[in-house]
């Protein structure tokens, strides 16, 4: 598989201007797909079942709320460490494989215990664990795009990135309802976890083995460990990188309001929807194949569009309000069709965000020597609102579902709508990206 259309050595500090081939295009996607395979697998489909077998029906949701939070508050601290160890890196093989390499083994193994837990201070654990371990290695992954893509060519390969982040969902949907397994039971997800373990392992040794431009960064380069310094990097100033903190605020806030929708899904099909226990795995896997084709669709097209003319912010603001209408949608949807015609929207919508907000990000990265340490502070902005937003929901459902149900999630996805407008609006305000 070729990797580039250029030979030669990659200065790993300088700028990209040569153009990336398929083979390094298809390598990082694939990667990609790993691990967000690892990251929505359990958080979709396992982590629910497994909960409920635990506890019940009383409970699922703060149950649940407490595992995933703990995870994506882990995640708050691992990706921007990681990603500053990655920077400072001088290993053969490069400042980026290293920090694939090791993690995403720690992270095989995590996932095939957790398939063994039939507590829910062990799924806490487990899955800080692996949040730990899988957000270790996307922040190296995520760096090699500013690394090595050109701006020019950023829109295309962040469309092609972007796409792999529902694929993973289809593929978690394809693991949890074509792998056999015991609903039932808290161990009844073991062999799901085992395959979602397998699917990281294989996509990340192609990161490993096959991304031959990751350049080895000479010791001379290395500023002088200091923790004091070490530490206060991982402050941004707003005031002196303004348009870092706005892209940081707009992409808290839209993916804050699609956590809303994405933290619960399954129990509202349940509770909302009316399926059964064993209908509702099959109606989310239905109503998100929807999602993801128009995702697909919408990504792919969105990124060269991007690139062609030359602009970003107006595709973010739009896709960022069709993301909104889709949840105004969904907070009146009471069968499976309706929502349904929400999840096209919204993955209409979400397409297009994916596909330029990471071409966005990389034009406001405050140098180059520090890229993965500044994307692993912005990934806190993808990482806090997972952390916020089972527990707001988990208020919210707990508190109204007194009334009803319906109530309930009328309330948490009218909440959405408003938070992903907010985040449209503000996107003005970056001045530097055109």
């Amino acid at each position: 598989m070729a990797q580039t259309t250029t030979t030669g050595p990659l200065d790993p500090l300088a700028e990209p201007t040569r153009r990336v081939g398929a083979g390094f295009i298809a390598i990082l996607a694939l990667t990609n797909l790993g691990i967000w395979t690892a990251f929505f697998t359990p958080i979709q489909f396992l982590l629910p079942l497994q909960v409920e077998a635990i506890v019940g029906n009383d409970g699922k949701e703060s149950s649940l709320g407490i595992v995933v939070a703990v995870g994506a508050l882990v995640s708050l601290i691992a990706s921007p460490i990681a990603g500053a160890l990655s920077d400072r890196t001088s290993s053969r093989l490069g400042r980026r494989r290293p920090w694939v390499l090791w993690p995403t083994v720690a992270a095989v193994a995590v996932l095939l215990v957790m398939g063994g837990v039939t507590a829910i201070g062990g799924l806490v654990l487990g899955w800080a664990l692996a949040q730990l371990t899988l957000n270790a290695s996307y922040a190296a992954v995520t760096a090699i795009l500013p690394d090595q893509v050109p701006v020019g060519q950023r829109g295309t390969v962040s469309a092609v990135v972007g796409a792999c982040q529902p694929l993973g969902v289809i593929l978690g949907s394809v693991i949890a309802t074509a792998i056999p397994g015991d609903n039932n039971s808290a161990t009844g997800q073991s062999t799901r976890y085992m395959v979602v373990a397998v699917v990281t392992l294989l996509t990340a040794a192609l990161f490993v083995f096959g991304m031959k431009g990751d350049a080895q960064l000479d010791k001379s380069r290395i500023e002088p460990l200091k923790m004091g310094e070490f530490i206060k990097g991982f402050w941004v100033s707003p005031k002196e990188h303004p348009d870092f903190a706005w892209v940081w605020i707009t992409r808290f806030l839209v993916i804050l309001g699609t956590a809303f929708v994405t933290s619960y899904l399954l129990y509202f099909t349940r509770d909302v929807l009316g399926k059964s226990p064993d209908e509702a795995g099959d109606t989310v896997a239905g109503i998100l194949q929807f999602y993801i084709i128009a995702l697909l669709v919408f990504a792919l097209i969105t990124g060269p569009i991007s690139d062609k003319v030359g602009r970003i912010k107006i595709f973010v603001i739009i896709a960022s309000i069709t993301c909104a209408v889709s949840m105004l949608i969904l907070a009146f949807a009471r069968t499976e069709g309706v929502a349904t015609i929400a999840a096209i929207i919204m993955g209409a919508g979400f397409g297009a965000y994916t596909a330029v907000d990471l071409a966005l990000i990389s034009r406001v990265l405050p140098n180059a020597e520090d890229r993965a340490r500044d994307l692993g502070v912005i990934n806190i902005a993808n990482a806090l609102p997972q952390v916020l937003a089972p527990l707001i929901a988990s208020v919210l459902i707990t508190s109204l579902k007194t009334d009803t149900y319906f109530v309930a999630y009328q309330v948490l996805y009218l909440t959405a709508a408003v938070v992903t407008i907010l985040g449209a609006v503000l996107v003005v305000k970056i001045k530097s990206v055109p």
